[in-house]
């Protein structure tokens, strides 16, 4: 069996998500969140970013946040259900001590991001997979926002969550923090014709000039990837393990419907 990064001549692993912001697929839906996040972090104020999973939202969010410069803090919280866990993540950034509950944390973290705010750093909070979290959670995130009899916000909020967390924040109950997130984005699956670009693009990351993927092949991996980045990296690594496999100088119809057709059995 043969190495695919030896045998296609790739420098490093293909199809990783391990990418950099001048790494990133630029095409016209993430251009647009880039350009939301900009406005969100300079204004300080809230974004919501939503779309199916695999759709790459926290990929274009974290590739972004690394270029800020040393005057901002980003905080980062994932994949939190209950309020207290998030809250006590969040006071560890802070150097909170973790006995204290309810309340009297989060009175301490409100005292806590205003104080950063006021030293001169920017902080930047993002809550990713926040479809997840408890509804009564929101209002205490909400809280974390308030500065200056609300004159000013302490802080950049970015939510990221699938798509249902906008119907979350539509109740009359979370209508004071929906409120605060100013600017709204969702990403969608990529158009087939961006499909082929965005394979081109991955692969030069690599190393790799030459056309791997037929455009036949391409409309292959749109069709069963719905467009979703994610589901497209999964496939065309799975199509040059195999390809490698069978020493395969380009991915085949044959390739690409067997790790298709395999993955549906899985």
């Amino acid at each position: 069996m043969s190495d695919l990064k030896a045998f296609y001549g790739f420098t490093r692993e293909p199809f990783s998500k391990d990418v950099s912001y001048s790494e990133l697929f630029q095409y016209s839906q993430v251009e647009l969140l880039l350009n939301r996040l900009k406005a969100t972090v300079d204004d300080g104020t809230g974004l919501l970013v939503t779309g199916r999973a695999g759709t790459g939202k926290t990929t274009a969010v974290r590739a972004y946040l690394e270029t800020l410069s040393a005057k901002h803090r980003v905080i980062y919280l994932g994949q939190y259900q209950r309020g207290t866990a998030l809250f006590a993540r969040l006071g560890l950034e802070f150097g909170i001590r973790t006995h204290l509950l309810g309340a009297k944390r989060m009175v301490n973290l409100v005292q806590k991001v205003t104080d950063e705010s006021s030293g001169g750093r920017r902080l930047v909070l993002v809550i990713d997979e926040a479809h997840l979290l408890e509804k009564p959670t929101f209002e205490d995130i909400r809280l974390l926002t308030n500065a200056d009899m609300d004159r000013r916000s302490p802080m950049s909020l970015i939510m990221i969550g699938q798509r249902w967390l906008r119907g979350m924040l539509k109740t009359e109950s979370q209508e004071a923090l929906s409120q605060r997130l100013r600017l709204r984005y969702s990403l969608e699956g990529l158009e087939e014709q961006e499909v082929e670009m965005y394979i081109e693009h991955r692969l030069k990351l690599v190393g790799c000039s030459k056309k791997l993927f037929p455009k036949t092949v391409v409309k292959e991996i749109f069709v069963a990837s719905d467009g979703l980045p994610r589901e497209i990296n999964n496939i065309c690594y799975e199509c040059l393990l195999e390809g490698a496999r069978r020493q395969a100088s380009t991915i085949t119809l044959d390739i690409v419907r067997w790790v298709i057709n395999q993955r549906e059995l899985n």
